[in-house]
């Protein structure tokens, strides 16, 4: 079995935790657990011994807290959410659009994400 199969089951325990990963966490699972198999919930290490698959991710959270993001919640209550998270997208106006027209190089680029991340 390849590490993908132990990879999804590590970030599916994480989602069922309430958690995201980063790609550096992710980078480290597939370093600890190079040549390990998945047989059901366990994860059998080459000459370690195996270990649940919850086990694991909590002994990778404690080793690298940064790395895990909480979910996004959209049907959170308002007392739980984050300030970006209630920061209303505003709509860019035509006067931004006709600026955007007249630019080109990095700064059209700048503009070109601003318009993606407020989409």
């Amino acid at each position: 079995m390849t590490t993908d199969a132990i990879e999804d089951a590590v970030v599916s325990a994480a989602h069922a935790k309430g958690y995201a990963l980063n790609s550096t966490i992710m980078a480290t699972v597939a370093i600890d657990l190079a040549g390990s198999k998945l047989d059901g919930d366990l994860i059998a290490i080459p000459g370690k011994g195996s270990l649940s698959v919850q086990d694991y991710l909590r002994d990778l959270h404690d080793r690298a807290p940064s790395g895990f993001s909480r979910l996004q919640q959209p049907d959170k209550p308002d007392a739980e959410r984050t300030v970006t998270e209630m920061r209303r997208k505003r709509p860019l106006d035509a006067a931004w659009h006709s600026r955007r027209a007249n630019v080109s190089g990095i700064t059209a680029q700048h503009m070109d994400e601003i318009a993606r991340n407020r989409a």
